[in-house]
């Protein structure tokens, strides 16, 4: 293996399958992480959590950079991929791009801050989910509009903090009738537009 890279995500990551009586979760060989972890020669550590938004409670926040420390013992290189932001807009009465990224602003300065980053054991790197679409959880044009926004939002956010940056807008990703959740091809077009980035070789040991 070359390295590890730490998948922190919500239920897009974690591989939710939301066609499953009792939440279950599609196949390792079907989850974009699983299909990364097979194809990439890097190990693939799925840290996604059904539901999560972006850390912003004090012990939430505070469980995260315990687990920076963590993650800095493993043999470099390390790299932490974050794509949140997703429940964040599903959550909130008046869903606004910018708000969802100062957010994440917040979260990214904190990591940052880390010594295991500061150090250089644990490196960054910010993916923007793919937009949302109409469907059963997706009601009304702001959300989806802001789902769009959010990608750019992020690009800028991480060009002024000097991380590594993944826009998954163009990828056309297939959702499920909900509007939000991958389809089994979903996970296979999104591990592939993240293999044909050829991301691996930009790290190095």
């Amino acid at each position: 293996m070359e390295g590890t890279i730490i998948c922190y995500g919500d239920s897009n990551t974690y591989g939710y399958d939301p066609c499953s009586l009792m939440g279950e979760r599609y196949p390792h060989r079907i989850r974009w992480t699983g299909i990364l972890n097979d194809r990439s020669g890097w190990e693939i550590r799925n840290h996604g959590v059904n539901g999560r938004c972006i850390p912003h409670d004090p012990s939430l926040l505070r469980f995260a950079c315990k687990q920076t420390e963590d993650w800095s013992k493993l043999e470099s290189p390390v790299w932490l991929w974050i794509m949140l932001g997703t429940n964040d807009l599903l959550m909130d009465p008046e869903p606004e791009a910018e708000k969802v990224r100062n957010r994440m602003q917040h979260f990214l300065q904190l990591l940052l801050k880390q010594q295991a980053v500061q150090q250089g054991k644990i490196q960054l790197r910010l993916i923007s989910p793919p937009p949302m679409t109409p469907g059963a959880w997706v009601e009304g044009e702001q959300i989806i509009r802001e789902s769009r926004n959010l990608e750019k939002e992020y690009k800028n956010l991480s060009r002024e903090l000097g991380i590594r940056f993944t826009g998954t807008g163009s990828w056309k990703i297939p959702l499920v009738f909900d509007g939000v959740h991958f389809s089994e091809q979903g996970h296979r077009n999104f591990a592939e537009g993240l293999l044909q980035e050829n991301i691996w070789q930009k790290y190095s040991r």
